[in-house]
């Protein structure tokens, strides 16, 4: 097998991108591209670190194919020759032919530009992107889909709204909310960065410390001329970090069983130690009773019962969850959880879920 297949088979056994591997060898995308596509050869160094990094080993390269050290090989100089040749006077006349279209066809354009000025344009300006960033400008994707964006509590994201102005309104700044998840919270809804919308610049950049066991709704605003608001609405949480566990490698899950009834849409979550908790993958065996999201939030759907499982490598564990079918008053409230083990006042143990009574 040639050296390029061996890289590209690997890596996509391990789950690897090129960007994955090209980072923990501290090269280019396109460098690992050359070698996977045969077009160029690692140097030694990388093909030490390549067989360090996925556990393989190479054929020295006087062992490779010869097609594949042949592609590596620079190429044998070449025979001088007139420089006037058939085939660049062939090369020379397409490309005026080439360049004479081109200008033909930019030329066309603006004069039918300048015949037809009622180019439809949006009545009212409009949010085109929201973009997050580490500090480091390294982008960030942090959608867990089912409309959720995950971040890690305490980190500080850079955020960028790319906007429009419309054809009767223009942006004059941007500001972004946030609102804490539940019934009646709008009150609770504070502004946690607002700036001016420059002249002729169309985005808007903030910086935001992500708060402690966030679970809202982040509001981008656009506000505009005449009053006018236009908001785009993302729902934003952070996951808890488990505390280091007592045995590290041993999966551990709690709460081990959720009681609960049909209408209570708290989130509940199910904390997973001794292993990386990013790591770490959700399932649940009925999503109409409770559904689980990558973090380890459960969703209460429906009255039943289901097992919500945490693999890692080859351990799994388990939480029971029952729901029961809502009572005549329809009351959804549930006492506040503890488990054995946590202290009795700790504020760094935020509360598991949100009551929030059906409506």
């Amino acid at each position: 097998m040639r050296i390029s297949e061996i890289i590209k088979q690997t890596r996509e056994e391990l789950g690897m991108t090129q960007e994955d591997l090209a980072e923990r060898l501290e090269v280019s995308r396109q460098a690992v591209s050359k070698w996977e596509l045969g077009a160029s050869l690692p140097s030694l160094e990388n093909l030490e670190l390549l067989e360090e990094v996925l556990g393989v080993s190479f054929p020295p390269p006087e062992e490779a194919p010869e097609e594949e050290t042949a592609q590596a090989a620079p190429p044998p100089p070449a025979s001088k020759e007139p420089f006037w040749t058939w085939k660049r006077i062939v090369l020379l006349v397409l490309g005026v032919l080439i360049v004479s279209a081109l200008f033909s066809a930019a030329l066309f354009i603006a004069l039918r530009a300048e015949t037809n000025m009622d180019v439809p344009q949006h009545a009212e300006p409009s949010v085109t992107g929201v973009y997050f960033f580490n500090e480091d400008a390294g982008s960030l994707r942090p959608d867990l889909g089912d409309g959720w964006f995950s971040f890690t509590a305490g980190e500080r994201v850079l955020i960028v709204v790319e906007f429009e102005n419309g054809a009767e309104n223009s942006v004059n700044a941007v500001s972004l909310f946030l609102t804490p998840s539940g019934t009646e919270t709008f009150d609770l809804r504070e502004q946690i960065a607002v700036q001016a919308a420059a002249d002729g610049r169309d985005f808007a950049l903030f910086a935001w410390d992500i708060p402690l066991d966030l679970m809202g709704h982040l509001e981008v605003v656009l506000e505009c001329g005449g009053g006018l608001r236009v908001t785009e609405t993302l729902n934003v949480t952070a996951p808890l970090v488990p505390a280091p566990a007592e045995t590290p490698g041993i999966l551990a899950i709690r709460p081990e069983e959720i009681n609960t009834v049909a209408g209570d849409i708290g989130q509940y979550v199910s904390e997973v130690y001794g292993v990386p908790w990013e790591e770490v993958e959700w399932s649940s065996s009925d999503p109409s009773v409770a559904r689980v999201a990558n973090t380890g939030r459960i969703f209460i759907e429906g009255p039943g019962e289901a097992v919500i499982t945490a693999s890692w490598k080859d351990q799994t564990a388990e939480c029971r969850v029952r729901v029961e079918a809502v009572g005549e008053e329809g009351n959804t409230d549930l006492a506040e959880p503890h488990f054995e083990g946590w202290p009795e006042e700790d504020p760094a143990i935020p509360p598991q879920y949100e009551p929030r009574a059906a409506e």
